[in-house]
């Protein structure tokens, strides 16, 4: 039975007040500094206040733009911001540096920026002194100032603490971090650094770099790279000098870099950007796993210079090219030179602090530092031109941040004597041009003298002569012309806000003067500077009588700026005041002024602003009053007249959207109307025109369902489009509002054209509104909500995956504060509730309800949205209640829809939908707990609501439905057969609600027949059955070929036909009804617009019918079903998800598809099935690894699809982490979609290989015909269970058993006796059959299924006198798969020497006891394997053992012995491992390696064979895991090894696999079934243990 959803409904969150519904998805009403919206009016700019006259004040009529305009850019975007000279040497080379990174370059000519945009290009580089002062070792002095006694080398500053030598925070290493002692470098003499690569290192550089190096100090010594320049768009810099380190893993190496503000000779280091300690023994770790350093932005920046730094180091034997090794420098011998350095290195970093902080005292000791290295470089001193530029740009950075340029004289003559010291050819002679051209400008603006501009502009073109123009100088250099030339000498002091105010004795500014600071605050959105304003305003209103005729201007402008000041802040008192101010303007305007029409429409502006703010009617229909005033004042022909038809239409709007008045609408169309028929083609506001009418008739369409209304508003979109081209201030907005306009007709008509250009339109509105924009969260949004709307038209997971992704970064931009973060928490919410329906994640319905709950906190008691968020809440609740059963999550729910109803008083429009709501929760609470008084409430509850819709509502047919599902429940229940015809005949009358076109009418007639058949069941009247039948038909016709609502439909359907079929039993049975009902379940199996999972869950129902009716098309069922389950599985991304998936569906699949076609005789089909069926995520996981080298002679289209699927392959054999614990959600998204498009390009890689001859079988489940092949070496027995039960009773004994103690005897009779059972009943009848072709003592294989994959199949016998056992007879090994075996006999070449290894641990992390034989085990095997050469034999034990050693041992040794713990993990089996002395090797780790050289494992470990109940088939478990990554032979334990007794066990296991000098792998399982035998009579060795070892492989 389904439940019909109002628009807003139950399981999902209800619309957002005064939004337009999208069943629980909404799309914004922003504010009207963001994006104008199709569901409120464009809001109008306040007229600018002008320098002069008053009628300057609104010389344009006040209008609604689509998007806000800042005011003063008269609706233009500038390409370049205005500075004076005074701003760009505020900027200093530190701001100046970050607009050199936006802004384009402008071509030089007087002085004036061109606005041709060009592309940057890289810097020229300036040959590098060879000498260098900095990359000497140094040994550090303490100085006599306090700040200098911080050297290098002191104790660390605790947290919190300032420290100015170490200024940087620590950085963040991904990962675990290497205990240093964990490495081992035995028979290592040399660690070096060979490369050094960090990124992003001018990020929120405040000064202009001239290169970057790092240092590395370790033992004292330093050694430093070479000072590589930087160009501006770099992103990475690599140095490639070998640098060496100690050979002690524990010794711990310092790391800085730096950058330089030097080519040549460099005066110290320069300034510090990041430094941190490590070892050595952690960067080999990190080195190996690829793992960069990355850094957070230090304290109070947003960013940082060197975002991260990866160091490439190699271990190596001292003669291995020792001379390309950069060894630490020589000591400096001289004293003044420490003293330089440290003088030197001590001014950067407080310069540094200072622009970071602002704090003077910082800047002032730094000038001081300067100053002191200056005094000890003589004249002749080679870096007396570094310590004479240094102080100069500490001097002038003092000026600027002081005010007192007339102390410029003092930097200027420093930069002069340092260029001169650097002629014409010095690296850093441009630095030092630029820098004092900039001082220069800074004299000329001030004081006005040609010859410093003159002077600024030789040096600048010099500069842009010699330096790349991709270069940080050379940008740098463009941006100080173009600042220059868009200001006059000597205009500095006019333009600044921040000049003392006038003394009480002077004269107030003039209105001009004011008016033209208003201009100017309003451009730069000082706070200060509009305190500063209005206060000045206030001033000369108190100066100028009221009787002065300037009084009415500065009333206008105080008025306006007060709205300004209200409008950023906030403040409520600034509007109450502005108002005031505005209305005496206007009586200082009578009847009969030329301007009154203008004040009028200023007062009318505020009052609209106040409504909007509070909701007081008097206000806005005050407004509207003066509106029309305005508008009688401007007859036909005035040139004002189109505004203020406009702005009379607009306030109409407001109130028909407050009231509901249809006149106020149609007078706002007919004014719009007109004011667009006053702008004709070429008018510069018809574009305006045409978006506020279109806005207007969607309004009505939505009111009065016009069609008409709609395709006009359509048409005037396009026509405003298309006269804002790409580039355009406010196209965003118009963008915008067409496709909300084409998704509204979308949603009218159903036409999938229109929602496609709708997303169009909205990925063009977000692409040009970039990271920045007040306006993207709202296109962000926008653009998810359509997307998630074609999601369910059309069921495209990318869709559904991208809208997640949009919501979530609108969130990010809508923080705790903002007025819209409730709207996003709400949709986000929702459409991770829809992925939750669609994938099953528990994670997307948790994070749903987390984000409800947030959404619910933002609405206290009396919110106006309270209801709707408690509704959206209930709704989750309600779903995570269907899922998992939580009583607490059922309760809360209702508690919830109680609430909701209670806000919803008699006559609230809401009233229907809570009514709804509870009701269904009521009757959901009854199917859970049996309640019949919640059932009674859920019925009355929807009479109630079916009530409050009488004929002719809009919900009435859904109301009828809900109440039509509450009387079958209560029917169900009661048996009373009232309730069952009142259903009936609700359902009924909800389908003549519905008729043809409807787009719910198909829904009605699956409901109204599924009531139907119901009747039958109960009356067995063939009627309703026919009529059943027929009704389900049309629904089904009704859907469109791809609409996933087709599974439900053709599932009920072919139910119906079951109906038919068991109605008539007997000889004469409707097989046609049967075949009817077969093919509906095929076709919902086949609906791919559904998805997989739906798919997956209708084929497993066709597998049901089919099997209980011993239908023809079982096979075809079961076939289809493996097929989509392992579609399914292939689109989860991680291997814990491939498993998830799997354990979610029947674990029997397989085997009861083989048992299936046994039955028919088809032996050779069941063992494809088999193979098909099981180990479905190993085959998945060997699929990403197959090679195909026999593509290369098939031509180059073969070769390039050899290659695209090895990239692809590549890429998914490197899934995301299992343990996504502190990821962001949005990257584990992302990573999640990035997955299943790879997945989606593998697939169709592989359907082009298929095309090639001779490759149509690539991938494809292997016949039986290339299946044979894996029994060339001796049988192999298939094991399929027919009795399960039983089965698992024999199980269950073996578990028990394994754990009991041994007898006072040695004997365990219970572990006996279940070993005899599985003898008798499934082992000796393998052995009589083996008896009839394979001769005793020759190898067979067991390919166990099920659960035979949990007992020891190689143990089974008669344990009695005489007795036989199947290791007498026969020497048994397993596989998991046939292909697994197939795959492990590919020969490899045999290399001259057998690489060995043993890893043991006897203590690894998180156990206190120590497992004493591990030691003694591995020198056991080690004097049992041939000696060197025939054996290369290596171990690690104990704290050498840790998990990245014996990845490498793994990796290096294609012969392995492990001793050591062992656990397998039954939840999460892929964490199943082998546990190291730091943390587990697990066997995800295993599987992504590439053993396929390796030979042979002995697992002395316990259960690394044991697998999981839950998939039996998946088979996996650690040595199964060994065997999927290429190791062809294995030993694994079946439970718990006893530490004590194992012992005897390996010595005897080798002394067979290699006493005579041999070491051939195929010998393991011969040689185990021997060691075995010869302990049979040692009666110290209890039989579990004898038993627990079992081979796999060849």
């Amino acid at each position: 039975m389904t439940i019909h959803k109002f628009p807003a409904y139950a399981r999902r969150p209800a619309a957002f007040i005064s939004c337009m519904h999208r069943e629980g998805v909404v799309v914004q009403s922003p504010s009207p500094s963001t994006t104008a919206m199709a569901s409120t009016l464009l809001r109008r700019q306040l007229a600018l206040p002008k320098r002069s006259l008053l009628h300057s004040l609104s010389s344009s009529v006040a209008r609604r733009q689509p998007e806000a305009v800042q005011p003063g850019t008269n609706g233009t975007n500038n390409l370049y911001e205005t500075h004076t000279v005074e701003d760009l040497h505020g900027m200093s080379a530190a701001d100046i540096l970050k607009e050199t990174r936006t802004r384009a370059d402008a071509k030089l000519q007087h002085f004036t920026a061109s606005s041709h945009q060009t592309s940057p290009t890289l810097m020229k580089k300036s040959a590098p002194s060879t000498e260098s002062l900095g990359g000497g070792k140094r040994k550090r002095k303490p100085l006599d100032n306090d700040n200098d006694k911080k050297a290098k080398g002191s104790k660390r500053p605790r947290s919190g603490e300032k420290d100015v030598s170490q200024d940087n925070e620590e950085p963040s290493f991904p990962g675990h971090v290497q205990d240093p002692g964990e490495i081992h470098l035995s028979g290592v003499q040399q660690v070096v650094i060979t490369a050094i690569r960090a990124t992003d290192l001018a990020l929120g550089l405040r000064h202009i770099p001239a290169g970057f190096h790092v240092t590395v100090n370790a033992d004292g010594a330093e050694c430093q790279t070479g000072n590589k320049p930087v160009d501006v768009d770099q992103a990475v810099v690599e140095w490639n000098e070998h640098i060496l380190l100690p050979c002690e893993p524990s010794s711990k190496v310092r790391v800085s870099v730096y950058a330089s503000f030097e080519v040549g000779h460099m005066l110290s280091h320069g300034e510090l950007l990041r430094t941190f300690e490590i070892s050595v023994g952690e960067l080999l770790d990190r080195s190996e796993k690829s793992h960069p350093i990355t850094f957070q932005p230090k304290q109070e920046e947003v960013v940082s210079p060197c975002a991260s730094l990866f160091m490439t180091v190699e271990q190596r034997l001292s003669d291995e090219n020792d001379a390309a090794v950069l060894c630490p420098l020589t000591t400096l011998t001289s004293s003044d030179g420490d003293a330089l350095i440290l003088r030197t290195d001590a001014g950067y970093r407080l310069l540094a602090r200072y622009r970071r902080t602002q704090n003077s005292s910082d800047l002032d000791e730094s000038i001081i530092h300067f100053e002191r290295a200056s005094d000890l470089c003589p004249i002749d001193h080679p870096y007396r031109p570094a310590a004479l530029f240094n102080l100069a740009t500490a001097k002038l950075v003092s000026c600027q941040a002081n005010g007192t340029y007339l102390d410029l004289e003092i930097p200027l003559s420093l930069f002069q004597d340092a260029l001169d010291l650097r002629p014409t050819g010095h690296p850093d002679r441009p630095i030092t041009q630029l820098h004092l051209a900039i001082a220069l400008l800074s004299r000329f603006a001030i004081r006005g003298f040609q010859t410093d501009g003159d002077l600024a502009k030789e040096l600048l073109r010099e500069v842009l002569d010699v330096c790349h123009a991709n270069s940080h100088i050379y940008r740098a250099a463009l941006l100080v012309i173009e600042t220059s030339a868009l200001h006059p000498a000597g205009s500095t002091d006019a333009s600044d806000l921040g000049q003392q105010r006038p003394a009480a004795s002077m004269l107030p500014l003039s209105p001009n003067q004011l008016a033209h600071l208003v201009e100017q605050c309003w451009e730069s959105d000082d706070p200060r500077a509009l305190d500063e304003v209005i206060s000045l305003h206030y001033d000369a209103l108190g100066y100028y009588n009221s009787m002065h005729g300037y009084r009415g201007q500065l009333l206008c402008n105080l008025g306006v700026m007060l709205l300004t000041r209200f409008q950023r802040r906030g403040n409520d008192e600034d509007l109450d005041q502005a108002i005031p101010f505005q209305r005496e303007a206007l009586a200082w305007h009578p009847v009969g002024h030329k301007d009154r029409c203008k004040l009028l429409d200023n007062l009318a502006s505020q009052l609209s602003i106040r409504f909007d703010h509070r909701g007081n009617d008097e206000d806005l229909d005050e407004a509207i009053t003066l509106q029309r005033e305005a508008l009688a004042l401007c007859p036909v022909g005035h040139k004002d007249r189109s505004g203020s038809l406009n702005n009379l239409a607009i306030q109409l709007s407001s109130r028909f959207q407050h009231r509901g008045n249809d006149e106020d609408l149609n007078q706002g169309i007919a004014l719009h109307r007109e004011a667009l028929a006053s702008r004709p083609v070429g008018h510069k506001d018809r574009c305006e025109s045409l978006n506020n009418l279109a806005i207007q008739l969607s309004t009505r369409f939505d009111h009065r369902g016009n069609d008409e209304d709609l395709d006009q508003s359509i048409a005037l979109h396009r026509e405003a489009l298309a006269l804002r081209p790409v580039g355009h201030p406010v196209r965003s907005g118009l963008l915008n509002n067409l496709a909300i306009r084409l998704s509204t007709c979308f949603d009218h008509r159903g036409n999938d054209e229109d929602l496609d250009q709708s997303i169009a339109l909205h990925r063009e509105a977000l692409a040009s509104r970039p990271v920045g924009h007040p306006g993207r969260s709202t296109s962000l949004n926008n653009l998810a909500i359509q997307l998630s709307i074609r999601f369910e038209r059309r069921g495209n997971d990318e869709d559904l995956g991208q809208g997640i992704a949009l919501h979530r970064e609108a969130l990010a931009l809508r923080p705790v504060g903002h007025p819209d973060r409730f709207l996003s928490l709400n949709n986000l919410a929702s459409q991770l509730s829809t992925r939750f329906d669609h994938r099953n994640n528990d994670e997307d319905l948790d994070q749903s309800i987390a984000f409800h709950r947030e959404a619910l906190a933002l609405c206290p008691v009396g919110y106006k949205d309270r209801s709707v968020s408690l509704i959206n809440l209930a709704a989750q609740l309600s779903i995570r209640f269907d899922h998992r059963g939580n009583n607490e999550d059922m309760d809360e729910e209702i508690a919830l829809q109680r609430e909701a109803l209670a806000l919803c008083p008699v006559g609230h429009p809401d009233q229907p939908l809570s009514l709804n709501t509870l009701a269904i929760r009521l009757s959901t609470r009854f199917d859970h707990r049996g309640n019949d008084e919640d059932l009674d409430q859920s019925v009355a509850l929807q009479r109630e609501a079916l009530a409050l819709c009488p004929v002719s509502h809009e919900d009435r047919s859904a109301s009828l439905n809900n109440l039509a599902a509450q009387l079958s429940t209560r029917f169900y229940h009661r048996g009373n057969d009232e309730d069952l015809d009142q259903a009936i005949a609700l359902q009924r009358e909800a389908l003549v609600l519905r008729p043809v076109g409807h787009p719910d009418r198909s829904e009605s007639l699956n409901n109204l027949a599924t009531q139907l058949s119901t009747c039958f069941k109960h009356r067995c009247n063939e009627e309703d059955l026919n009529e059943s039948r027929e009704h389900f038909r049309c629904a089904l016709t009704l859907l469109t070929q791809h609409h996933p609502r087709q599974v439900r439909v053709n599932t009920s359907l072919a139910d119906v036909y079951l109906l038919f079929y068991r109605s008539n039993p007997g000889p004469g049975q409707d097989t046609d009804s049967l075949d009817a009902a077969m093919h509906h379940l095929k076709a919902a199996a086949n609906v791919v617009s559904a998805g997989l999972l739906s798919r997956l869950k209708a084929s497993l129902r066709w597998v049901r019918r089919a099997d209980q009716h011993t239908h023809g098309t079982q096979l075809e069922a079961y076939a289809t079903s493996m097929q989509l389950l392992d579609a399914y599985v292939s689109t989860t991304a991680s291997v814990s998800a491939h498993h998830k998936a799997v354990k979610n569906f029947p674990s029997t699949l397989a085997v009861d598809a083989a048992s299936c076609v046994l039955r028919s005789g088809e032996v050779c089909r069941a063992v494809e099935l088999l193979e098909q069926g099981r180990t479905i995520i190993w085959t998945q996981m060997t699929r990403l690894r197959t090679p195909l080298d026999s593509l290369q002679t098939r031509g180059d289209h073969a070769m390039a699809l050899r290659d695209k699927f090895k990239d692809l392959s590549s890429l998914l054999d490197k899934p995301p982490a299992n343990d996504i614990e502190g990821i962001p959600r949005a990257d584990v998204e992302a990573e999640e979609t990035r997955y299943r498009r790879l997945v989606e390009d593998w697939n169709r890689a592989v359907e082009e290989i298929r095309k090639i001859d001779g490759f149509s079988r690539f991938l494809l489940p292997p016949l039986f015909s290339d299946l044979q092949d894996a029994a060339c070496d001796g049988p192999i027995i298939c094991s399929t269970p027919y009795q399960l039960g039983k089965l698992q009773t024999l199980v269950d004994k073996l578990r028990r058993a394994s754990r009991t103690e041994v007898g006072p005897k040695g004997t365990q009779p219970a572990l006996i006796k279940v070993l005899m059972e599985l003898w008798d009943d499934v082992v000796r009848p393998v052995v009589e059959k083996l008896n009839e072709f394979a001769p005793r003592g020759s190898r067979i294989w067991w390919c166990p299924t099920s659960l035979f994959n949990f007992l020891p199949l190689h143990a089974a016998g008669a344990y009695r006198a005489n007795g036989k056992s199947l290791s007498q007879l026969y020497i048994s090994s397993y596989t998991p798969s046939l292909t697994a075996l197939m795959r492990a006999r590919r020969s490899n070449d045999r290399s001259l020497s057998v690489p060995f290894t043993a890893i043991g641990q006897n203590r690894p992390a998180g156990h206190s006891f120590t497992l004493e034989c591990v030691v003694p085990e591995l020198e056991l095997v080690r004097s049992l394997l041939p000696p060197s050469p025939t054996v290369s034999f290596a171990k690690i034990t104990s704290i050498d053992a840790t998990k990245s050693r014996a990845l490498r041992a793994l990796r290096d040794h294609t012969w392995l012995h492990f001793s050591c713990h062992g656990t397998q993990n039954y939840d999460e089996p892929f964490k199943s491992a082998f546990l190291m002395r730091d943390q587990p090797l697990s066997l995800l780790d295993i599987s992504q390696m590439d053993l396929s050289r390796h030979k042979f494992a002995f697992l002395s470990a316990c259960e690394t064979a044991v697998g999981v109940p839950s998939t039996p088939d998946e088979v996996i478990h650690l040595a199964a895991g060994l065997q999927f990554a290429g190791v062809k032979s294995v030993v694994g334990t079946l439970w718990t090894v006893n530490d004590s007794t194992v012992q005897r066990l390996v010595e005897a296991f080798y002394r067979n696999l290699c006493g005579d000098g041999k070491m051939n792998s195929k010998r393991a399982a011969r040689a185990l079934n021997q060691a075995v035998q010869s302990l049979a009579r040692d009666k110290d060795i209890p039989l579990d243990q004898r038993i627990v070892f079992m081979h796999i492989g060849i």
